[in-house]
């Protein structure tokens, strides 16, 4: 199972919508678009500068990249 993960470092956050082994990232404004290369159904998001496009309260809930890969 994947977990939304935010990188306050980095000001990252990163939102799994669904599962691929075949994946392809597309640079989009404002971050990355990751889809499966075949069906093409987006299976994750990745959101730059989330600090500014995304509420406060939504990042303050998110938990950073290493406790995300410690529970996986």
């Amino acid at each position: 199972m994947r977990y939304a993960y935010y990188d306050r470092a980095a000001d990252i956050a990163w939102f799994p919508t669904g599962e691929s082994s075949d994946v392809v990232s597309e640079r989009v404004p404002g971050g990355l678009r990751d889809y499966d290369r075949v069906t093409r159904e987006i299976v994750a998001l990745e959101i730059w500068d989330a600090s500014t496009r995304l509420p406060a309260t939504l990042l303050e809930a998110l938990p950073a990249p290493r406790a995300h890969s410690a529970a996986a």
